[in-house]
């Protein structure tokens, strides 16, 4: 019997225990493996179809894609103020504009289309930084992505594509671990681990960045000075946590570890004049993933961190996963204005890189 993953509350069970809700009426069905849509309401008297299809655990309603479509979920960890949903939104933007990739993208919630609206209007139109995620939003985003590269006559390869943004604060608590966040994490494919750069000790003693572009990159805040491998130690005992694996064993599931809001970091010395970091992205060639520059990307940015005396950052991360590369990001390509305000053009910088590296992992895109 197929199996299906409810995109809300990460609860398996079989397809045919789908409930089908008439929205006439409202009464629901169980209509069982061999029904075929539509699905006449069995109310007496009532005539209508069941054509809402809802989760028999959380009551959400599905998505007609979601049941029909295998699932890329991925979930973005961070702690408090490292940029996530500010890169979330500019590389769902980016994504779907992208030239060098035939990918269409699209909503399947109207909740998710009116989150990234509203966050899109905010970066673009207004200028304005967006409020990061609220301890307990734990509603993900459903898209759906299609490659348009690989049609084969009428067939589009089609993927439901679940982001999951949880809140710093719940990254950084100790959660139960059978909580729906938890749930979230076990379930990914592959983990988007954000770490703000600023919070790096020998970032903030360095004098690369200047103290008020620090302060407006943080938003005004005094953000408190973070050891990097604490960072990663506390985000990977939470992963494992949430897995269910033993603290001694490394994670198998891959991750991107991406460096937010880079462009206040591109002038450090490490970064000579022909560093491809500095470079715009021309990781898609030919319609195809150049896996060559992300790992010379990879290789910048840890000689980067060696030169600033982080090796205990990569140290941490050998110790804990078996399969990482390093991105560096910016969302907006150059630092607010103020704790407030953005640049008045949005140049985002390298935001694909990471994304498309995993969906080259997981065979969507060549």
């Amino acid at each position: 019997m197929a199996k299906f993953t409810c995109p809300f509350c990460i609860r398996e069970y079989d397809k045919s225990k789908v409930l089908y809700v008439c929205p006439d009426c409202g009464e629901s069905t169980v209509p069982g493996w061999l029904a075929r849509e539509p699905i006449k309401c069995k109310t007496s008297g009532c005539g209508g179809f069941a054509t809402l299809r809802k989760c028999p655990s959380c009551g959400q309603v599905i998505p007609k894609m979601a049941l029909e479509t295998p699932n890329l979920p991925f979930s973005i960890v961070g702690v408090s103020n490292s940029g996530k949903t500010n890169y979330i939104t500019v590389m769902l933007h980016e994504l779907g504009r992208s030239s060098g990739l035939r990918l269409a993208l699209g909503h399947q919630t109207k909740d998710t289309l009116d989150h990234q609206n509203m966050n899109q209007d905010l970066i673009y139109e207004q200028h304005t930084i967006p409020e990061a995620t609220s301890s307990g939003e734990n509603m993900p985003q459903i898209w759906y992505i299609r490659n348009l590269e690989k049609k084969r006559g009428n067939d589009v390869p089609t993927y439901t594509f679940t982001i999951f943004d949880g809140a710093g604060e719940d990254h950084e608590n100790n959660l139960d671990p059978t909580s729906t966040v938890c749930r979230y994490i076990n379930a990914s494919k592959a983990i988007l681990l954000a770490i703000d750069p600023l919070v790096l000790p020998n970032i903030r003693r360095g004098g690369v960045v200047d103290a008020d572009v620090m302060s407006n990159s943080l938003g005004g805040a005094e953000s408190v000075s973070k050891n990097s491998e604490d960072v990663i130690n506390s985000v990977a005992a939470y992963i494992k946590a949430a897995r269910g694996i033993k603290t001694t064993k490394k994670l198998d599931i891959p991750v991107a570890v991406v460096l937010t809001k880079f462009d206040t970091i591109l002038n450090h010395r490490a970064f000579g004049p022909q560093a491809l970091i500095k470079k715009s992205s021309l990781t898609v060639r030919n319609g195809m993933v150049d896996i060559s520059e992300i790992k010379q990307i990879d290789s910048e940015m840890r000689n980067w961190l060696e030169q600033i005396g982080e090796s205990a950052f990569i140290n941490a991360l050998d110790s804990h996963f078996k399969e990482y590369y390093f991105f560096g990001v910016s969302s907006y390509g150059a630092p607010p204005v103020d704790a407030y305000t953005l640049p008045e053009e949005i140049k985002p910088h390298r935001v694909l890189d990471p994304i498309l590296w995993l969906f080259k992992r997981y065979k969507f895109i060549d």
